[in-house]
């Protein structure tokens, strides 16, 4: 008898789909969110943890976050800088200045150069220094009780200083993109109102 039940266990477990037999990270998200210390922006969409620069390929040990769903202008490396590039820079150096963040995963945690892919969230009292700009993009990321949950890649993106990357367009945040974008573009707040294209 108990071999019968054991088998009918099986092949009932067996039939499920994958994701309801096996348990992964925050419903289905590569990793567990953690909290981590921004140490250097390297342009308005990537970022490292520490030893700021240095060459991800090479075989350093630096973490360098690569913010989902945005696609902020490039610096100058090896080709002129895109237009809006060094404001993007300069803003999300300015939003992270000195901050612990929370990064969230989506399905992939590491994309094709070896950048770990991340959602970035920045948790903060009401009295933040930032808060002045968040009411800019009608108070974006402020919770009821006054207190700051911001998803810093939305506001790249509302404040003008990325677009969306249309790639990653399944991700778990990209509908909170794709409003911010029309109203950037709405409102040529930005690259919208600079950059051509």
């Amino acid at each position: 008898m108990q071999f019968w039940i054991a088998l009918g266990i099986f092949v009932w477990s067996g039939c499920e789909p994958l994701h309801e037999r096996v348990k992964l990270y925050g419903d289905g998200w590569c990793a567990p969110a953690r909290n981590v210390a921004a140490t250097c922006v390297l342009d308005g969409d990537t970022f490292d943890l520490e030893n700021c620069g240095i060459e991800v390929d090479g075989g350093a040990d630096v973490e360098r976050i690569r913010m989902l769903g945005i696609q902020a202008p490039e610096l100058a490396h090896s080709e002129e800088a895109e237009c809006y590039g060094q404001e993007a820079t300069d803003y999300l150096s300015m939003i992270l200045r000195g901050r612990s963040v929370r990064l969230e995963f989506d399905v992939e945690c590491t994309g094709v150069y070896g950048r770990t892919l991340a959602w970035v969230f920045i948790q903060a009292d009401g009295d933040d220094p930032l808060r002045p700009e968040l009411d800019k993009f009608d108070q974006l990321g402020v919770q009821e009780d006054g207190s700051i949950d911001l998803l810093v890649n939305e506001l790249m993106v509302r404040s003008g200083h990325a677009r969306l990357y249309e790639s990653e367009e399944e991700g778990r945040y990209y509908d909170d993109l794709v409003v911010a974008a029309g109203q950037a573009a709405r409102t040529q707040t930005g690259l919208w109102g600079e950059c051509d294209g």
